[in-house]
């Protein structure tokens, strides 16, 4: 059984609803954030819950429980859960109004769903993944598409290109031709002993969080402008992201990143991610 908190309740998701005049169904017209737990735990919970917060102003909708509601409320949900360890969302939709695009008048509704997801199979960590590159671009200069918004059109279509090419992962690209991320978290490139953040990505916490801690390690840390050309170059490539962690990326749209395998950068910075993990973040 799996429950689902819904604004305040628990609900067996067997038994959950949407109204079908929701405009988070209708219209995409909502928000989300994810987090992951560890010993009891959320990671990061405050800065992801104040990145849901702010994606909300983006629509222009207004979260109707504060940090400390919903933090409360992801603990409840993930111990309801029986989720010591595990994957949990956060859905904030504008709620159930008109069947047109009118905002007003409608009361956003909040959904917490604590319920394991882990995009890539256990045994290619420390082997590294295949990927493509997306041909179809992002447009990063728009709002929405900086945040998580119910719609994402985008990346379910990039998995999609991914999957029709035998490859798990898809990495996006921008108008100007430069990388800006991958659907399951942040891109980043080893290049001449630094760790590159490709720029222009949307904002992402745990990519963050693990940028921070591979400058904690020692290693320079810079972010800048990616090219395809970056990645070829680069010695070693790697996503980090919540729902997948940190694992490599050794071959994009059929060449070899590096020596194509995953290198000794990414296992240290995924050594160290699981040990902050299992400390108060």
């Amino acid at each position: 059984m799996s429950l689902l908190w819904i604004n305040g309740t628990l609900t067996d998701k067997d038994a959950a609803r949407v109204s079908p005049f929701d405009h988070g169904f209708l219209y995409g017209d909502g928000v989300w954030e994810h987090l992951r737990v560890f010993g009891g735990r959320a990671f990061k919970a405050l800065d992801h819950i104040n990145q849901l917060v702010a994606a909300a102003e983006v629509l222009g909708i207004d979260v109707p429980l504060s940090p400390g509601e919903l933090a409360a409320a992801i603990d409840a949900t993930a111990r309801a859960n029986n989720r010591t360890d595990g994957y949990v969302r956060v859905i904030v939709s504008r709620g159930p109004g008109t069947i047109g695009p009118d905002p007003r008048k409608v009361v956003p509704q909040v959904m917490i769903v604590a319920e394991e997801y882990r995009p890539f199979p256990d045994e290619l960590y420390g082997h590294g993944l295949h990927a493509v590159v997306f041909p179809v671009p992002l447009d990063t200069a728009h709002p929405a598409n900086r945040v998580r918004t119910l719609g994402l059109p985008h990346a379910v279509l990039a998995k999609r290109h991914a999957l029709a090419n035998g490859c798990l992962e898809a990495i996006s690209t921008n108008h100007a031709g430069h990388l800006v991320g991958a659907t399951e978290g942040f891109l980043f490139l080893v290049k001449d002993g630094a760790v590159v953040v490709a720029g222009d990505q949307p904002r992402d916490v745990t990519g963050y969080a693990v940028a921070a801690l591979a400058g904690e390690r020692g290693l320079v840390v810079a972010e800048y402008t990616v090219t395809a050309a970056d990645l070829d170059a680069s010695e070693e490539a790697f996503i980090a992201g919540t729902a997948c962690g940190v694992i490599g990326l050794v071959r994009v749209d059929g060449r070899d990143i590096g020596t194509g395998t995953e290198g000794p950068v990414t296992r240290a910075i995924r050594a160290r991610y699981a040990a902050a993990t299992r400390v108060p973040g």
